[in-house]
């Protein structure tokens, strides 16, 4: 409907636009946004179209000059995966790190500067002046989050790709070739060992505890089972769902939270640090532990 209205045209700049017409600038960003919660369509199609919403979105900021921020390239065929066994790349994650820090920084500020303006029902009763400052400032927050959700979309179409590449080369085998490979091993290629018995803990430090008392037994934490599982073909990963975020993943990014959080003096994270030390300062560490006495 925008586009049949042409409330926006490529002549414009950001300061001709009517007041009331900013925020239409904001429906691919949200159309994106929205395409992505889709669960009833193939997922790489889903991702490939949210994909193309938040790119036309940061297409139509640069055009009205909210943003000089570059729109990410798709990489090659050939870079699109590292070589395995590779050496990861310290530098680029060092910078991805720091990219991370400086948009959620970012949009903290945002989110207080919006806050401070009022809530969208609350907007439309203030001044033209106040209005157009809100919308700018949702503008520049959707480019942020539409850099990031980019970032994630092409990392998870790899994935996909490459699960509908191995679906392809499982079916074009056919059962009768799977059937022969399982009774009978080519002349060159060596009969796969017995699976030793092993102990599945929690942890590194619970697979040390255990480690030492049965060093006859080799020890494993659930992540490298896992990670052994799928890299065997055991565990298929479901393509019709959103990819899930490692748990390294998530630590990291909960940990770059905490430390932003600190060093922007956040009053919340401040007093749960403070509440944190005054609780460790109260309980020793080994209290508690009353099965190990002595």
């Amino acid at each position: 409907m925008v586009n049949e209205l042409s409330l926006f045209s490529r002549n414009e700049e950001l300061e001709e636009l009517p007041t009331s017409d900013i925020r239409y600038l904001l429906l691919p960003a949200i159309l994106g946004d929205l395409t992505l919660r889709l669960t009833g369509e193939e997922r790489l199609e889903v991702v490939q179209k949210g994909k193309t919403y938040f790119v036309d979105y940061l297409k139509r900021c640069r055009q009205y000059g909210v943003t000089k921020q570059e729109i990410p390239q798709d990489p090659p065929v050939a870079a699109a995966r590292p070589a395995p066994g590779g050496r990861p790349n310290l530098m680029g994650m060092q910078a991805n790190r720091e990219e991370k820090i400086r948009r959620y920084k970012e949009a903290k500020e945002l989110e207080d500067k919006l806050k401070a303006l009022g809530s969208w029902s609350d907007i439309r009763h203030r001044d033209d002046e106040v209005q157009r400052k809100f919308y700018q400032l949702y503008l520049t927050k959707w480019v942020s989050t539409s850099l990031e959700q980019i970032g994630n979309i092409q990392q998870e179409i790899e994935i996909l790709q490459h699960m509908a590449k191995m679906k392809e080369s499982a079916a074009s085998r056919g059962p009768e070739q799977d059937q022969r490979q399982q009774q009978q091993l080519p002349p060159n290629q060596p009969r796969k060992q017995p699976m030793k018995p092993f102990i599945l803990t929690r942890d590194a430090v619970q697979a040390q505890v255990y480690g030492a008392g049965y060093p006859s037994i080799p020890t494993m934490t659930l992540d490298e089972f896992y990670q052994k599982e799928i890299r065997e073909g055991k565990i298929q990963l479901d393509s019709h769902n959103p990819t899930p975020v490692s748990e390294r993943q998530q630590a990291e990014d909960q940990e770059i939270k905490k430390e932003t959080q600190i060093e922007t003096d956040d009053p919340e994270a401040l007093a749960k640090a403070r509440q944190w030390d005054d609780w460790k300062d109260d309980h020793k560490r080994g209290w508690g532990n009353r099965e190990n006495m002595g």
